[in-house]
């Protein structure tokens, strides 16, 4: 009998959803409540909308266990966006219209007997879980954005904390003396004990470019180029002479400041 690849130590943990979404979720049960759809508009207002309510905070809390539970199960078998959608719905449907059909016993007393109900409610489940599912798919793409944007200025801020408060944090250029940062902003100036290259890391994603072994520059702060053989010098905006070395021209081009 060949060796089956099974991982022991994957596991499947239930994580429940955030707060945020369990609120925006029992705001789209109160709207959809009180338009009382698939001719649930005949109920009393108050039934209907902790009818609906239910229905769809449920219906979240199933179809993202079920997002979670095929991003594991398939997480080495890259599955196309559009299959884990599908695969996706069609697990969380095929729990989700079970209970549809409960709720429907309670709320408006209608029995619905098994095949028949499961198959008439089925397909209205599933097409609403697919659009759940690319409405989920939006939102956490949207908060990556979101998270990616303050990473990003988190990232810019390690580097300009640095700086003592007086001097702002309108980057213009550096250069490196020794083991320190010489750090010119619109405001002065500022010796900072850090190597050149922890300083390009925490910079990677700010408006700037190295151009000499020992300088960095702000490309917003560049007021001149002045283009010489095989090199070039900065004039920024404070004044400040900074030289260019051939190895970093091509860097001016990608720019478009020479």
């Amino acid at each position: 009998m060949p060796d089956s690849k099974i991982d022991l130590n994957k596991s499947y943990h239930i994580q429940l959803p955030s707060l945020m979404s369990i609120l925006i979720t029992l705001c789209i049960g109160l709207i959809v409540g009180y338009l009382g759809p698939f001719g649930s508009y005949q109920m009393p207002l108050t039934g209907r909308l902790l009818y609906w309510v239910i229905l769809v905070i449920v219906g979240h809390l199933i179809f993202s266990q079920s997002e979670k539970f095929c991003k594991w199960y398939f997480d080495k078998k890259h599955l196309n966006l559009i299959v884990s959608f599908i695969l996706t719905a069609l697990i969380g449907s095929a729990f989700l219209t079970f209970f549809v059909e409960y709720l429907t016993q309670i709320f408006l007393e209608i029995k619905l007997a098994f095949p028949d109900g499961f198959i008439f409610l089925f397909p209205k489940v599933f097409i609403l879980g697919i659009t759940i599912n690319i409405f989920g798919y939006l939102l956490d793409q949207a908060k990556d954005n979101a998270f990616k944007s303050k990473e990003l200025v988190k990232q810019e801020n390690i580097f300009v904390d640095r700086l003592p408060n007086n001097l702002g944090s309108d980057l213009i250029c550096f250069c490196m003396e020794d083991h320190y940062l010489n750090v010119y902003t619109d405001k002065g100036s500022h010796m900072m004990l850090l190597r050149m290259k922890d300083a390009l890391v925490e910079l990677k994603d700010y408006n700037g470019i190295q151009v000499h072994r020992s300088w960095w520059v702000a490309l917003d702060a560049v007021q001149e180029v002045k283009k010489q053989t095989r090199k070039a010098t900065l004039i920024m905006k404070n004044g400040i002479k900074v030289p260019v070395s051939q190895t970093y021209l091509s860097a001016l081009k990608e720019n478009n400041l020479i």
